[in-house]
């Protein structure tokens, strides 16, 4: 099932429910320009995927970006993973990996079948982590499937039953791979798509045997992440991970109590941290956290809604473009300080896409964002917030992923 195909059956049952790594963008390493391009996925309005090759980051700050026709037609979800482009697609043809050859052209892996993964995330050993999920609900049983983009490999898969006690069962949201552990976010659903989130739940295995160790349950939030996005766990250059809960009707809840908040899992534990919880809703930005983005260190871009708005938003308008509410804002999880995000207008979420969409680059951050008149390339300065409109995206609406490659030896 390709991911235009699975965005259109999602959109199809919403009306009816009321529906990491920075490492590789870094660039404290010594670099040779002739040895590097970037590349990135273009999404049309009509949901096709291109990708682009360029060679300067310059070119996504002036005039526009329009790939259709000039850029490669590539279905699926565009992943950065270990000087990799990885097209994740459930198509019969299977996945595939861009990468840049001697002569400085992408080149492309063979085609590797890897079914429906709905979550996924980078480790810390360059693979990648997928978990591919019974979206009908025909079963509980999840599929988790180790990447080795070395080898163009499937290097180990097991299934583990997401079923719980009351009839109901646990849905992936993100992936991360922190040490010999490996964590999966949740949220609870009926096999109708009825969302429930009472409480931050994370499924921990061990890293690489996939061997289900435990799941943590958390109530002083709410569950972590979204449907498809795989943007509600981040993994800092500490080894840190933080959750990042919503708690929002444009994420597809039904708010509780319980305020959106952050947790941390401390490098080497396995438990979420007792002594650390950001309250987002009490927070000087007063909102609920939608999705994060690594912005090196310790430090991540989050995408928010006021608080006292998000009763009135469209459900699951995050993934929809119906709610152009969103603000941004960078934040110091260590210190939990606060730099707004200036010069960015209100702004929509990522519609499905989220996971490598942020560049970093020289202390800036590259990302797409749409409004309700344009989507639009922004540069966003980490240390002050202050963002620099770019290139108009035509034809399309944003720019689901990008990284930088170098030259395979």
């Amino acid at each position: 099932m390709n991911k235009r195909i699975k965005n259109l059956l999602a959109l199809a049952v919403l009306p009816a429910l009321f529906f990491s790594c920075s490492s590789d963008n870094d660039n404290s390493e010594v670099r040779n320009p002739a040895d590097e391009t970037y590349v990135l996925s273009y999404q049309t309005t009509d949901w096709d995927v291109y990708v682009w090759q360029f060679e300067s980051v310059d070119e996504l700050m002036t005039g526009s970006i329009n790939m259709v026709g000039k850029g490669i037609e590539q279905a699926g979800a565009l992943v950065p993973v270990a000087n990799t482009f990885f097209a994740l697609t459930g198509n019969a043809e299977g996945s595939v990996g861009y990468y840049l050859n001697a002569e400085g052209k992408l080149g492309t892996t063979a085609n590797l079948f890897t079914g429906d993964s709905y979550a996924y995330g980078t480790t810390d050993d360059n693979k990648l982590v997928m978990i591919n999920s019974p979206w009908d609900a025909s079963s509980t049983q999840n599929e988790i499937l180790i990447y080795d983009p070395a080898t163009v490999t499937i290097s180990k898969r097991v299934y583990d039953d997401f079923a719980i006690s009351n009839g109901h069962f646990l849905w992936p949201t993100s992936v991360n791979v922190s040490g010999d552990k490996l964590f999966v976010s949740t949220f609870e659903r009926d096999k109708d798509w009825k969302l429930y989130q009472e409480k931050a739940v994370v499924k921990v295995y061990e890293y690489p045997s996939l061997k289900y160790l435990k799941t943590l349950e958390d109530s002083r939030t709410t569950a972590i992440g979204q449907y498809y996005t795989n943007t509600g766990m981040v993994q800092t250059e500490s080894g840190d991970i933080y959750t990042f809960s919503s708690n929002s009707v444009l994420c597809g809840y039904t708010p509780t109590a319980s305020h959106s908040g952050i947790l941390r899992i401390k490098k080497g534990q396995s438990e979420f941290d007792s002594t650390y919880f950001f309250d987002f809703e009490t927070s000087s930005l007063k909102g609920k956290v939608l999705s994060a983005y690594p912005a090196g260190g310790e430090k991540v871009l989050v995408n928010y809604i006021p608080a006292d708005i998000d009763a009135a938003q469209p459900n699951w308008g995050f993934l929809n473009y119906k709610s152009f509410n969103l603000k941004s804002a960078i934040i110091d999880l260590t210190t939990k300080a606060i730099t707004p995000v200036t010069g960015l207008p209100d702004h929509a979420g990522d519609n499905y896409f989220g996971f490598g969409s942020a560049l970093i680059e020289s202390g800036k951050i590259y990302k797409s964002f749409v409004t309700n008149t344009e989507g639009r390339v922004y540069q966003i300065d980490i240390a002050t917030g202050v963002a620099k409109a770019g290139a108009l995206i035509t034809g399309g609406v944003d720019l689901p992923a990008i990284t930088r490659l170098t030259k395979k030896k």
